[in-house]
């Protein structure tokens, strides 16, 4: 009797049913019981998903759209991610997909910069609101030396990007050297270069590069060495290449504000995290936890030290070479107006006061002559120099490095592999010591 009644139940399910997943189901082509059960799929489960890219000229607004979202709930989307993606890198290509339930309801949208990570945003019903998700898929991290001599005619630039590395990478390396290496006057015919990536892979596709050492030799440009330096803390403006000693590897007169650097919001038109309309936004958003330090960019005087229902409490800088730093939201302005101030000294603490979502630094920079500019467009550094425990941290980087250096050269000679690492989500708080203490291992397998 009770298997008469599930019978009957499923029955009229089937009869209900008309297309599942664009697939028509009839009474006629099923059989028996078990021919429904692989048959069916329960209606309710249906899904509509909508995929697009990120296209040339777009926003992320804009590329919403082609999943299907209005502005409003394009709103909410961006704000539930801005504490966890960089905006700033959205880049052509990037991969959204939105899940909508029979009822044509958003459920579920996904943000994607590269294949093996995926930003997700998902309703959580029972306390109507939206929950962020990160899924990681597993991914390898591989080691390598590129080594090169200039030959007559090129130049490191055009050697690098002929070994087949990414521009943006090559720009890395060069940029690096510019430091120290005079290319214009000082480049020769012979020079020599190694570098040493890191590069994740996933799917046999690179899909994140580390340059994590840059050498170069010549007979008139002299020898120079850099390291990259991961600092413990993750988005950490102090990770950055530096020379053994601690120098660090950039010329930049201007330092950063905040001990971390994660951009909420880009400068340039945008819609208002609060109000939606379109405006231009005059500076960045950076994240920071209420009450985080932060400090002036440069020397300079203090212009503004005040507080406005929209921008909350914030200072203004101006500095000797008559551009000037702009500093919103702040939690506690620890300056005066007519103060002069050093370089990264604390002027105030991170909050949320004037107009806003939630805590974090609106920063903004002025040219001398009074024009608005993006901030990000002047290079910063964190600190000319390492110290104290900072130091001791890249010493012992550097003698990783130079322990891989030999193990990787090792390998070339006596065809010896290198241990292959697993990706670290938390790749700030890499272990170096034993990321690079590999184990070399004889093998006679050829090269991937």
């Amino acid at each position: 009797m009770l298997d008469m009644l599930k019978v009957n139940t499923l029955l009229i399910a089937m009869l209900s049913l008309t297309v599942v997943y664009g697939q028509t189901t009839s009474l006629g082509s099923l059989k028996s019981l078990n021919d429904f059960k692989e048959s069916y799929i329960p209606l309710l489960s249906r899904y509509e998903i909508k995929t697009a890219e990120v296209k040339s000229g777009q926003g992320l607004y804009q590329a919403l759209k082609d999943v299907g979202l209005e502005n409003a709930m394009s709103l909410e989307i961006i704000n539930t991610l801005r504490d966890e993606v960089e905006f700033s890198k959205l880049k052509l290509g990037d991969k959204l997909q939105a899940k909508y339930n029979e009822h044509n309801e958003l459920v579920e949208c996904m943000y994607s910069q590269v294949p093996s990570d995926k930003h997700i945003v998902r309703w959580n019903a029972k306390k109507a609101s939206w929950d962020y998700v990160f899924k990681e898929e597993r991914t390898h991290w591989y080691s390598r030396i590129i080594s090169g001599e200039l030959k007559k005619g090129s130049t490191l630039q055009a050697d690098l990007l002929a070994k087949g590395l990414e521009p943006q990478v090559v720009n890395e390396i060069v940029q690096v050297l510019l430091c120290k290496v005079n290319f214009r006057m000082y480049a020769r015919m012979g020079d020599k270069y190694d570098v040493l990536l890191s590069e994740r892979l996933f799917n046999k596709k690179i899909i994140g590069t580390k340059v994590l050492y840059t050498s170069y030799s010549g007979r008139k440009a002299g020898n120079y060495k850099a390291y990259y330096y991961e600092d413990a803390e993750k988005g950490s403006t102090y990770s950055a290449h530096y020379t053994a000693s601690g120098q660090a590897l950039i010329n930049a007169g201007l330092r950063y504000p905040l001990k971390r650097l994660h951009v909420r919001s880009t400068f340039g038109w945008r819609r208002h995290p609060v109000t939606g309309r379109k405006a231009m936004h005059r500076g960045v958003d950076l994240r920071g936890r209420t009450g985080a330090p932060v400090y002036a960019v440069a020397s300079g005087k203090v212009i503004i030290s005040t507080y406005n229902k929209y921008a909350g409490n914030k200072i203004g800088i101006r500095h000797k070479d008559g551009s000037s730093s702009y500093y919103y939201h702040l939690k506690r302005r620890g300056v005066r107006k007519g103060q002069w101030v050093r370089t990264h000294e604390l002027i105030g603490n991170v909050g949320s006061t004037g107009r806003v979502t939630g805590p974090h630094l609106h920063f903004g920079f002025k040219t001398r002559r009074g024009k608005w500019m993006n901030p990000l467009n002047k290079r910063m550094i964190a600190t000319p120099k390492l110290k104290g425990k900072r130091f001791e941290a890249l010493t012992a980087q550097v003698a990783g490095l130079n322990g891989l250096l030999v193990d990787l050269e090792v390998s070339k000679v006596a065809k010896y592999l290198v241990e292959r690492i697993p990706n670290l989500r938390d790749e700030s708080s890499f272990d170096w010591l034993n990321v690079f203490s590999f184990t070399a291992h004889a093998s006679s397998l050829k090269d991937d």
